[in-house]
């Protein structure tokens, strides 16, 4: 089952909508019930597996999206929220409509809301505004992705940033998903008894070797990369941090500006760059000769991803959500976003997976003819899916004049 954009998650949305009216739930209820409180609920925290995490949540997400007025929550598995993390007038609000610790936000309970949805399908999903079921919750959007035992492969609990219309950005919705596979890489860390490098919120980083920052930069299908932390990054800046983050050997100031506009940017202006880039991140984040980033210091989204293709295709497809860094024509984020591109597109084809298929072109792969064609001609596809997919097979092919 798809869930990560358009089609696929408005067709969740409307199988939710149906389950909650056969079920008799009031679309206008606002007095939910909240089941776990007091010793219960600080015995359920102090047991869940995701609070192994939370100090990760808070430094990779919560730094950066609760001072723009959004909530994020950590629920367990069936759909309670555990943890919120927010602005006290932000909430405020959610408490009108029971948006808090201890109380069930399943689908089943609830309807349709992105959490619900992420736990019951196994797969990340935003929900905007009035796709609610619940009426006090139209004033709401949210972005949410689930999180999976390292060992059984069981979903454990899910990862949520509601708010206005931006927590349902395409923005938001990349940086829930690479938080949760960060929860996950860590939670795998863990349990190979590997001493995972801490999460600090501090911009300066670590002088030494020991531990270190780890910021994500989210930059794969927006035209506004971010980073943890800090917010929005200048283009520049981005691309300086793609190349830096997947050359950790270092790359000479000659190099560098090749790869970020060959022929036309000298060594003096990339060193301008870096300094300047030096003031986001902190004094000890960048070495030079050659120039490189510290140890730990950024987590791409784009490496959570390529770590992916090799054991989880499907894990892989619903953590790209488009091309990294689209709107760059600098050299070397073009050689990057291509071959991310196609092993992404390559794994696709040759997992044998209808789920795997359907998302992809639900997503980035949507003008994908290729694609299209395989799940026509896919035996395990639902009729209606392989019927879908030979009209727009056609669509593409008779636009590409084949």
């Amino acid at each position: 089952m798809s869930g990560g954009t358009g089609t696929a998650t408005n067709a969740l949305v409307a199988e939710s909508w149906e389950r909650s009216r056969r079920r008799g739930i009031d679309p206008a209820a606002a007095d939910l019930l909240v089941d776990l409180q007091g010793a219960e609920l600080a015995s359920r925290l102090a047991a869940h597996p995701m609070a192994a995490v939370l100090p990760l949540v808070e430094k990779v997400l919560v730094s950066g999206v609760v001072d723009s007025n959004h909530l994020v929550a950590v629920a367990d598995e069936s759909g309670r929220l555990l943890w919120l993390y927010g602005n006290r007038g932000v909430r405020s609000r959610a408490e009108r409509m029971a948006f808090v610790p201890g109380a069930l936000w399943s689908d089943d309970a609830v309807g349709a809301n992105a959490p619900g949805l992420a736990l019951r399908h196994d797969v990340p999903v935003r929900v905007r505004g009035e796709e609610h079921y619940l009426a006090p919750a139209h004033a709401w959007s949210c972005s949410a992705a689930p999180v999976h035992d390292p060992v059984t492969g069981q979903v454990i609990g899910g990862i949520d940033v509601t708010g206005r219309d931006s927590a349902a950005s395409d923005e938001m919705f990349a940086l829930v998903r690479a938080t949760a596979l960060l929860a996950e890489a860590e939670l795998r860390s863990a349990r190979a008894g590997v001493l995972v490098s801490g999460v600090d919120g501090n911009a300066g980083g670590s002088a030494g070797g020991g531990s270190s920052i780890a910021r994500l930069l989210a930059a794969l299908g927006t035209l506004r990369p971010t980073l943890t932390g800090h917010g929005p990054l200048t283009r520049r800046h981005a691309e300086i941090l793609v190349l830096l983050a997947a050359h950790p050997g270092g790359l000479s100031g000659g190099l560098l500006a090749e790869l970020l506009a060959e022929g036309r940017l000298d060594e003096v202006s990339v060193r301008a760059e870096l300094s300047r880039l030096r003031r986001v991140l902190g004094p000890e984040s960048l070495h030079s000769r050659p120039y490189r980033l510290a140890p730990g210091l950024i987590s791409t989204d784009a490496a959570a991803v390529s770590a992916l293709l090799g054991s989880d295709v499907a894990a892989a497809v619903a953590a790209y959500p488009g091309r990294l860094l689209p709107a760059s024509d600098a050299p070397g984020v073009v050689d990057l976003r291509e071959e991310l591109h196609a092993r992404v597109r390559g794994a696709v084809l040759s997992a044998d997976s209808v789920d795997a298929l359907r998302d992809w072109v639900a997503g980035p792969g949507r003008d994908d003819a290729g694609a299209w064609r395989a799940l026509a001609a896919t035996p395990d596809a639902p009729p209606a899916a392989r019927s879908t997919a030979a009209f727009m097979r056609r669509v593409l092919d008779n636009r590409l004049g084949a």
